[in-house]
């Protein structure tokens, strides 16, 4: 074998393995994406993530890995179209960032107006568990009527 055939060996495996380890963390990135829309309620779009960016990285035991940044899309109300980006080490999750997205909250009558925020999320979000419930009323007909 020649030295111009090797190198074009070389090249040739480096390339497919890199391939298959862009495909293997893809679907990782992918996972990640979709449990976390789950765990938030939110609808992870388009099914797939985008690679953004790519470049070499030390891990914390030292060795070189592949450092990929992903984006994805979701939506809270099947309308508009948020993002979000994950950033992957070889296969291990490093960041998930979720671009906060407004929610428009009704808050009943019967809840104090001045309770503060239990949570914070791109909007006021009130915690409602411990108002009083709101009374329910039997629709009575006037006498006389069937």
């Amino acid at each position: 074998m020649s030295p111009s055939e090797f190198i074009i060996l070389f090249v040739l495996i480096t390339g497919i393995l890199y391939w298959i380890d862009t495909i293997f963390a893809k679907e990782i990135a992918c996972k990640h994406g979709k449990d976390r829309c789950k765990e938030l309620g939110v609808t992870f779009l388009d099914a797939t993530v985008e690679i953004t960016k790519t470049r070499l990285k030390r891990n914390s035991k030292g060795s070189v890995k592949f450092k990929r940044d992903y984006s994805f899309e979701f939506s809270s109300d099947g309308i508009k179209r948020y993002q979000g980006t994950i950033t992957m080490l070889g296969k291990v999750l490093i960041d998930l960032h979720m671009s906060a997205y407004p929610e428009n909250i009704t808050i009943p009558s019967y809840v104090e107006k001045d309770v503060t925020p239990s949570a914070t999320f791109g909007s006021t979000v009130v915690d409602i568990s411990d108002a009083p419930k709101k009374p329910t009323v039997k629709n009575k007909l006037p006498t006389g009527f069937k």
